[in-house]
């Protein structure tokens, strides 16, 4: 998944500091100096300890811990770590605000992630250091969006992404969790918590539901009395009474029932 996310990242010209790099985290700049905004990916693997909470929370708080605190070994924090690789000073002791944490979260299952509803809340709503997004993934997700992208060689990162999340039936089996671990389910996390990817909206024309149709076929005098009978709001006395305000001769009826059917045909 981190390579996935690198992909994104360079595609929007952000590039991989070398001097902060290791199993499970990096450090990306923006190619313009000028644009202040950093991501650290932190990538944790829970697959051994998904379903123990203890194991969870302290896999979630360590990017924090070692940001924040002296490695007794070198005797230096992730963060003067990060503040070194920059030549101006500033620059460097604003890193705070202007950094985004990436986490990756491995799991077997996602359905276990429901446990730790709060816990994710709790460390993305954190005010401590920099903003946090969390990503929760499976191999499975990860396998068939590379095979995706692979396939679309030479497209923009951003085009197959939309083109994913591009999908009405996916939208509504997500709504119904009947596709949770889909790579659909997955392009929708990137979308949601990636703050620079922006979903590319397609303007195709949407074919109108019957009941839309009736809306700008029928007469304006005829729209009170078919909501009326389709809502059941009315009593029969005012559905008389709204008749009686929409009257037209048996023609007018007949034309009308004619272009209704024929605009459905």
């Amino acid at each position: 998944m981190t390579e996935t996310i690198e992909i994104i990242l360079n595609q929007y010209k952000y590039v991989p500091e070398e001097k902060i790099k290791s199993k499970n985290i990096r450090f990306y700049k923006h190619s313009d100096k000028k644009i202040a905004s950093y991501f650290l990916i932190y990538n944790i693997d829970c697959k051994e300890f998904e379903k123990n909470e203890d194991a969870m929370k302290t896999a979630l708080e360590t990017l924090e811990i070692e940001y924040s605190n002296v490695d007794k070994g070198r005797n230096e924090s992730l963060k003067s770590k990060i503040q070194a690789t920059f030549d101006n000073n500033q620059e460097a002791s604003q890193i705070d605000k202007n950094t985004s944490a990436i986490y990756l979260l491995q799991f077997n299952n996602l359905e276990n992630l429901e446990r730790y509803r709060n816990l994710v809340y709790a460390i993305e709503e954190s005010p401590n250091y920099f903003k946090r997004y969390i990503i929760p993934y499976t191999k499975p997700q990860v396998d068939a969006l590379n095979k995706i992208i692979s396939d679309n060689y030479g497209s923009e990162i951003n085009t197959i992404l939309s083109d994913i999340s591009d999908n009405e039936d996916e939208y509504y089996k997500l709504l119904e969790r009947k596709n949770v671990g889909s790579v659909y389910e997955l392009v929708i996390r990137l979308f949601s918590k990636l703050p620079f990817l922006q979903y590319r909206f397609k303007a195709n024309p949407i074919p109108l539901s019957i009941e839309e149709d009736i809306h700008q076929k029928v007469k304006s005098g005829l729209k009170d009395y078919h909501l009326a009978i389709q809502n059941q709001v009315c009593s029969l006395e005012e559905l008389l009474n709204l008749e009686c305000a929409t009257t037209l001769s048996d023609k007018q009826l007949d034309d009308e029932l004619n272009r209704l059917i024929g605009g459905n045909m």
